[in-house]
């Protein structure tokens, strides 16, 4: 992994995006104070809006940049991508502005460099994903994706990316350094393989792609010879009906006759052929006509004297021993030479076996499916391979984690936050066995209204706190995303701490209820 750091190392310059406005943001932690806004996507935002978004999101840019040159890695990750949050709405469809545009990529370029620093190869890899959704000829993008393919082996994939970014930017050196290493690395898994099995696959002196590689020219080159020749035949059939319509000239005027043209004489020549091809197959069918009356005639005569009706259909000079065909049955049917007609003595022995019907009050109640042992307790009864099975826990999730929240509180310095109201918790959520391991996937959003009182009861502050992020990748990240906002009582510092303590408890029930 030593040769990724000192790549990364090398092209941080490029890829830590700075900003880009002189605008900063002062909101950088989950409990700042902002306006009473909805976060959610809508499909048109005020100019207002908008720019507060713009503004907080270089802010927090800005504030990821600073933990990188700390080395705190995961503060940046985590600034970068509330970042990209902030900006949800602006973009719908990759409709946003260019400045929307720009800022986006900067932030997911940043992200997918930090994770490949981590050597989270699959993170990086989908968030450039998501970077070239936004702009697919972007350049940091496209080197980074083609970086964590090559890490993640997938060379096809990697050879395919880079191409990519070579047609943008013939001349960029990270994409052609990029390149030779993946070139080499392919080399050195070749060498290896063949070394691994001794050559086994090889033909000559190279190996299985080379031989891909060697067959495919060997397939062009033969077909070029192909089209060639048949060019040539062509060509030499072409002169060949030229001399005959020469010599037919020839002999039209030593007649006294008339010359025709070339284009006429080759129409005469393909009637002729058609009138050729017709009366041939004229022939033909009178013979098959011919044959079948014979044969008609025959079964007539065979059936007469009771005998099975054969179709003889081999060469005369096989003899009569080597037969094969078909017969028919009593009643007329073409049925199989190998099948036997059962005679009226045969079936009265057997007696009735046409099927039964099933009475449905004597049958007995089916049992109940076992699961065998290697089909897993976490499968259903029809799916035994125990491969893929999903459950919609939505209801479940969202009446659970509306109760945890409801009774939260936090008090400190005579003064007490509670939660007054969850509006609404709302998301997916589902339960997933695959190959008998479960899974739990989830991403759900909310909002809290909560007041501050004092100890005699009085109201000193009012707000909300909003779940940006309350999703199964959070949980894995252990980062949820809270947004704090006020209608009353910022001014008051002590109302500031005991939120924060607050939204430290929402912290802590949303970890219990992923537990759960």
């Amino acid at each position: 992994m030593s040769s990724l750091t000192a790549e990364t190392t090398k092209v941080e310059a490029m890829n830590l995006d700075g900003g880009t406005n002189d605008d900063k943001s002062g909101n950088s932690s989950t409990s700042d104070d902002s306006d009473d806004e909805s976060d959610d996507e809508v499909k048109s935002v005020s100019t207002a809006a908008a720019e507060k978004k713009i503004v907080k999101a270089l802010g927090l840019k800005e504030e990821g940049n600073a933990f990188f040159k700390e080395k705190e890695y995961d503060k940046a990750i985590r600034s970068y991508r509330r970042g990209t949050v902030s900006l949800k709405g602006l973009n719908n469809s990759n409709t946003g502005d260019d400045q929307v545009k720009t800022l986006l990529l900067g932030l997911q370029n940043n992200m997918a460099m930090i994770y490949a620093k981590q050597e989270k190869y699959k993170q990086a890899l989908d968030v450039t994903k998501k970077a070239l959704e936004v702009d697919s000829e972007n350049l940091k993008a496209l080197f980074r994706k083609g970086q964590m393919q090559r890490l993640l082996g997938d060379y096809d994939a990697a050879k395919e990316t880079l191409k990519v970014g070579l047609k943008v930017d013939p001349e960029s050196k990270d994409i052609k350094k990029e390149m030779a290493l993946l070139k080499k690395k392919v080399d050195d898994e070749k060498k290896r393989a063949k070394k691994a099995f001794g050559g086994a696959f090889d033909k000559g002196t190279g190996g299985l792609y080379q031989d891909k590689e060697e067959e495919k020219r060997a397939k062009e080159i033969k077909k070029r010879d192909d089209e060639r020749k048949e060019k040539a035949k062509k060509e030499e059939e072409e002169k060949k009906k030229k001399r005959k319509w020469e010599d037919e000239c020839v002999s039209r005027m030593a007649k006294s006759e008339p010359p025709v043209s070339y284009d006429e004489w080759c129409k005469e020549l393909e009637e002729k052929e058609e009138a050729k091809k017709k009366k041939a197959k004229e022939e033909e069918d009178e013979k098959k006509a011919a044959k079948k009356e014979e044969e008609r005639l025959r079964r007539e005569a065979r059936k007469s004297k009771g005998e099975d009706i054969v179709k003889d259909d081999s060469d005369d000079d096989l003899g009569t021993d080597k037969v094969r065909g078909y017969k028919l049955t009593s009643d007329g049917r073409k049925t199989s030479f190998f099948n036997n007609e059962l005679t009226e003595e045969t079936k009265a022995l057997i007696g009735d076996i046409a099927p039964k019907p099933i009475n449905a009050s004597a049958s007995t109640a089916p049992s109940p499916i076992k699961h065998t042992e290697s089909t897993g307790s976490n499968a259903s009864a029809w799916n035994h391979a125990g491969t893929w099975e999903e459950k919609d826990t939505t209801d479940w999730c969202q009446e659970n984690l509306t109760e945890m929240l409801s009774t939260l509180e936090f008090s400190r310095s005579g003064l007490t936050a509670e939660v007054s109201e969850v509006k609404e918790v709302k998301g997916d959520a589902s339960v997933v066995v695959i190959r008998a391991k479960k899974r739990y996937v989830f991403d759900l959003t909310g909002e809290l209204h909560f007041t501050v009182k004092d100890s005699d009861g009085a109201v000193k502050g009012k707000g909300h706190l909003k779940l940006l992020d309350c999703s199964s990748t959070a949980a894995a990240e252990g980062d949820f995303d809270i947004e704090c906002a006020w209608k009353k009582g910022t001014g008051v510092a002590a109302c500031k701490e005991v939120v924060k303590g607050l939204t430290g408890e929402v912290d802590k029930a949303l970890e219990r209820f992923v537990v759960k």
